[in-house]
């Protein structure tokens, strides 16, 4: 069994007060991969403690838009500056202590914007990817095209990608990031979810492997 840490949407409950919000996907999904998740709120106090136990990967989640600062046209949508503050806090540490990271949507944009990328802001995509539907993405440096989801309206298109990460997965179409990873650091990152709902296995099945890639990576270090 793997030990992940996870970060978590911040929001407000009815009574104005914040919480820490993941959702329950995510836990289904990487447990069945062999992954115990340590979900990390946004407010906790001891940032040490978290590391007290060994932890093979963190995950970085996705849901919501990050700071205008990271954008290539400005946004006024709501923010989250706990969430955002915290996260960069664990991929920092996390990448001074070679511990590897999988970037989920929002997480691979910040993964992204924190090593000098940009993001698009409700991207104006010339083939529209409507929500909850696949659709296909070419596999780089080969020939093999799969179906993926998409949740997502901003992202990082190529000439926006940080040079310390190459992309692993584009839309074609739409000249955009799927998927990237780091040459130096134990980086994989996804625009799409693969948590959630794909029409078709063939994404689903992509992303474990990649995921499951990352595991053992973190078991030899460990050895």
């Amino acid at each position: 069994m793997l030990h992940a840490l996870i970060t978590q949407r911040e929001g407000q409950n009815m009574y104005g007060k914040s919480t820490d919000v993941l959702e329950a996907a995510y836990t289904e999904f990487y447990e069945s991969m062999g992954i115990r998740l340590h979900p990390v709120s946004n407010f906790t106090r001891d940032f040490e403690a978290l590391f007290e136990d060994p932890i093979d990967v963190l995950i970085v989640t996705g849901g919501g838009t990050l700071h205008p600062k990271y954008y290539v046209e400005p946004h006024k949508a709501e923010l989250q500056p706990h969430r955002d503050a915290m996260e960069e806090r664990l991929i920092m540490y996390c990448v001074e202590n070679e511990i590897p990271i999988i970037g989920v949507c929002r997480g691979m944009q910040h993964l992204n914007a924190l090593f000098g990328g940009k993001i698009s802001y409700s991207a104006p995509f010339v083939v529209p990817r409507p929500r909850g539907v696949d659709h296909m993405a070419k596999i780089c440096k080969s020939d093999r095209y799969i179906k993926i989801n998409n949740f997502h309206s901003d992202c990082v298109y190529l000439e926006n990608l940080s040079t310390m990460f190459y992309p692993l997965v584009v839309d074609e179409e739409n000249g955009s990031v799927e998927a990237f990873v780091s040459p130096t650091m134990s980086i994989l990152a996804f625009q799409w979810h693969p948590e959630r709902y794909f029409e078709s296995e063939e994404g689903r099945l992509f992303s474990r492997h990649l995921i499951q890639e990352i595991g053992r990576a973190s078991c030899r270090e460990r050895v």
